[in-house]
């Protein structure tokens, strides 16, 4: 708050005070001895201030003095107004979040725990091999074929063709390392929960399964000349689904934020920037082995649904 000079009278402070409000700088007159000082709230109004005590001064009685006071209280009446119907409508979603924060998300849980059983299967257990020949985008014995070419789709699609069509989506839920799974149950947690919560398990299970087979196919089925985006069949890990998740919150976040669902500019900057990482070969260079086809197939899944009821064309007049 900065002093822009002072008035010699209460009425004159009051006046001019009410006069600043009425432009919409935050004002208050305080007595200083026998003058009364004007205070300004905003120091990037200093200067307009400054130059409308300077024309007050000269004139007071201008016209366009006479009416502010009204005009001022009205305003300040109006404003008051908008932050009690604010303040109400944030306690009213708030309680709406608190509601939905406390509903169960058992989708969620059970994905989570699958996740870390065959986790646990894979690297603990003695049926290494037969759950990850299984559940793989293609059987890894078919490497030891001469005939098998893995640069080839229709090679890499073997398994699919004799109808084992759970390899669209069973690579989601394998992870290499503890890390890797720990950091995919982090974000999945962070975004399912919400979805699940707010849309239902069966809206969380359509968006699972869409993202994993598109995302999953791409990666399992793209060239293998593509470079850091070319396919593979060795892949595994929930990351192209947690992309999807948050492409999906992404577009809610911005074009349809009654829904209650939301993800922050930081978390998706974060995530894209891994993203953008990973393309560059900067992850790879540090070591990881990234899906990278997965991952922007899945963001680019998860955008096109949470879009799509937008694109639904209005049906027939009724009458």
């Amino acid at each position: 708050m900065r002093q822009i000079g002072s008035l010699p009278q209460q009425a004159l402070a009051e006046r001019f005070t009410a006069y600043l409000v009425t432009r919409g700088i935050s004002a208050m007159a305080e007595q200083d001895g026998d003058a009364w000082s004007i205070w300004v709230r905003e120091e990037d109004h200093l200067e307009a201030a400054q130059k409308a005590l300077e024309e007050f001064a000269a004139d007071p009685d201008d016209q366009r003095y006479r009416r502010v006071l009204r005009e001022a209280a009205e305003r300040l009446q109006q404003e008051a107004r908008q932050r009690e119907q604010s303040r109400r409508n944030f306690v009213s979603m708030s309680q709406r979040w608190r509601r939905a924060e406390s509903g169960n998300i058992p989708l969620v849980r059970t994905v989570i725990g699958l996740c870390v059983l065959i986790f646990l299967l894979i690297n603990l257990g003695g049926s290494r091999d037969t759950v990850y020949r299984t559940l793989a985008f293609c059987d890894p014995i078919h490497e030891a074929d001469p005939n098998w070419n893995p640069n080839s789709p229709r090679d890499r699609a073997i398994d699919l063709r004799r109808g084992e069509i759970w390899r669209l989506v069973t690579p989601a839920f394998m992870h290499a390392d503890l890390v890797h799974l720990a950091f995919n149950m982090i974000m999945f947690f962070l975004f399912g929960s919400q979805i699940e919560r707010r849309k239902g398990a069966p809206r969380l299970v359509m968006l699972i399964l869409a993202i994993a087979v598109l995302s999953n196919a791409a990666q399992g089925l793209a060239p293998t000349n593509w470079g850091l985006v070319g396919g593979t069949h060795r892949f595994l890990g929930l990351s192209g689904v947690v992309y999807g998740l948050l492409g999906y919150l992404w577009i809610k976040t911005i074009h349809d934020p009654g829904s209650g669902l939301f993800v922050s500019s930081s978390t998706v900057a974060f995530l894209v920037v891994w993203l953008l990482l990973g393309v560059a070969g900067v992850l790879e260079g540090m070591g990881m082995s990234v899906a990278n086809l997965a991952h922007i197939v899945g963001l680019l899944s998860g955008m096109a649904c949470g879009y799509l009821p937008f694109l639904r064309p209005l049906g027939p007049a009724r009458r």
